[in-house]
C-alpha cells in the first residue's frame, strides 16, 4: 500500500496553506495603502523625492489619482484577505485572480517601460508581479 491518498491530501493541504499565506500577505500590504488616502501631500512629495522621482506635482489630478489608487488597493486588500479565509470555496476565483494577475503583470511592465520609471522600479514591480502571480497560478493548478 503506497498511501497515495494520504500523500495527496497532505500536498493539497500544504498548497492551501501556502495560498492562504500568500493571499493574507498581499492583502495586508494592499490594506496598508489606506494610509496614503489621507496622507498629506507634503509627505507624499517627500517620499516621491526620496525614491528618486523628483518633486510630486501638487495638482488636483495627481491628488485624485494617487488617493483613488490607494483606496482601490486597500479595498482589494480587504477582498483578498476575506477570500483567504475560505480558500477551498474560492479556489476557482483564486485561480482566475492568479491568471488575470499575470495579465496585469504584462500590461504593468509595458506601462513601466512607457512611463518610464527607474530601472530598479521596473525590475522590482515586474519581478514581484510575475513571481507572485506565477507562483499562485502554479499552486492553484488542478
Amino acid at each position: 500500500m503506497s498511501g497515495g491518498a494520504s500523500e495527496n491530501d497532505t500536498l493539497t493541504s500544504t498548497r492551501h496553506r501556502v495560498v492562504t499565506l500568500m493571499l493574507r500577505s498581499l492583502g495586508a500590504v494592499s490594506c496598508s495603502a489606506f494610509f496614503a488616502v489621507m496622507m498629506p501631500h507634503a509627505w507624499m512629495d517627500r517620499i516621491h523625492q526620496r525614491i528618486g522621482l523628483g518633486e510630486l506635482p501638487d495638482l488636483p489630478m495627481v491628488a485624485y489619482l494617487s488617493r483613488s489608487l490607494s483606496l482601490f488597493y486597500a479595498w482589494l486588500g480587504i477582498l483578498v484577505i476575506w477570500t483567504s479565509f475560505e480558500v477551498d470555496r474560492h479556489w476557482r476565483w483564486i485561480r482566475v485572480f492568479a491568471f488575470t494577475g499575470l495579465g496585469v503583470a504584462i500590461v504593468q511592465t509595458a506601462i513601466d517601460f512607457l512611463a518610464p520609471v527607474p530601472t530598479w522600479w521596473l525590475i522590482a514591480e515586474s519581478g514581484f508581479l510575475f513571481g507572485y502571480f506565477g507562483l499562485l497560478a502554479w499552486l492553484t493548478r488542478s
